[in-house]
């Protein structure tokens, strides 16, 4: 399945609204915020439809996996092509085969959760939470929307003198060894790695951390912590750094330039686990047959790393970052 989905459900007195628009979308919060009642709601449709009082608008079917624990490996592949939510009560959602079974699958997963989701590979930007919106007031209808559970806002903030941290120990770490000029770069080998690397540092060393957002959603919440903790860390999560290439637009490749525009309309979930592949894929096929710029993620070639070339790929970074290879 592909694409951006619009939902709504509502009864007489609840209306929750929010998009969809990758294969595993993980919802965040504290009891009492609404998630359990969405997923009733939604049970309550599927049982009874219209007489159940609620409406459900969307483009493609919205499921609650309410059966047994033990037979969700029989129960869920029969779904296809439909947006799966599957509350925090099963054990399931956090085992290999369930990551196994959803990378091979069709269907868009929505989990409530509040503990990481360590063999899924997830988007921080597709990690959210649950709040009520002025949109209706008591006695009308509660409106619940979606929003952002990390803001990258809240933790790009940029240490003048540090140690660049970043996850990749390939073309993405070859790329900033060569273009970093001001601080020492280190690869953490694997974004499970961040944050004990982190931890391992002293309280008072300055640090950027560079990771690929498409596949950090399991780890974040760690990160954040510690960054917080001590204010001298600077957190960085494009989706990929094959998709900051691609953006640089280097390429001039037209097509990419559509495609980046809504890359929800392009990436099936079925063949990528996550957006992070595709974006790798796509960049090997659109330079395969140009041996100078042919992407490999083993050994980047000097392409990448001309001035001009890292330039453009570096404006694609915010500001702050900028500073730092300056």
């Amino acid at each position: 399945m592909r694409g951006k989905h619009h939902v709504v459900i509502e009864s007489d007195n609840l209306k929750y609204e929010f998009e969809i628009r990758r294969n595993i979308t993980v919802i965040r919060g504290d009891s009492a915020t609404g998630k359990t009642t969405l997923v009733e709601l939604l049970q309550l449709y599927s049982r009874q439809g219209k007489r159940s009082g609620i409406r459900v608008e969307t483009d493609v079917p919205c499921t609650v996996y309410g059966g047994d624990a033990q037979q969700w490996q029989v129960i869920l592949p029969t779904i296809r092509n439909s947006i799966v939510f599957i509350d925090e009560d099963y054990g399931f959602v956090f085992t290999r085969e369930f990551a196994s079974l959803v990378s091979q699958s069709d269907n868009f997963y929505v989990i409530i959760t509040r503990r990481p989701l360590k063999n899924l590979t997830y988007s921080i930007q597709e990690v959210y939470g649950i709040r009520t919106s002025g949109k209706y007031h008591f006695p009308e209808q509660v409106y619940y929307e979606f929003y952002p559970f990390y803001s990258e806002k809240e933790f790009l903030k940029i240490p003048e003198k540090a140690i660049l941290l970043v996850e990749d120990q390939a073309a993405g770490f070859q790329f900033y060894q060569a273009v970093c000029k001001k601080m020492k770069c280190i690869s953490a080998k694997g974004n499970s790695n961040i944050s004990p690397k982190l931890l391992e540092m002293k309280d008072d060393q300055e640090v950027v951390v560079i990771a690929d957002g498409a596949a950090f959603g399991a780890y974040i919440d760690a990160a954040v912590k510690i960054a917080a903790a001590r204010k001298l860390i600077g957190l960085y999560f494009p989706e990929s750094f094959e998709w900051l290439i691609l953006r640089s637009d280097i390429l001039e490749n037209v097509s990419i330039r559509e495609i980046l525009q809504h890359p929800e309309e392009h990436i099936d979930s079925g063949k990528f686990t996550s957006w992070e592949q595709y974006f790798t894929d796509l960049l090997e096929k659109s330079t395969r047959d140009r041996p100078y710029m042919q992407y490999r993620k083993e050994q980047l070639p000097d392409y990448y790393t001309y001035p001009k070339n890292a330039a453009k790929i570096l404006s694609i970074m915010p500001e702050e970052l900028q500073q730092v290879f300056r």
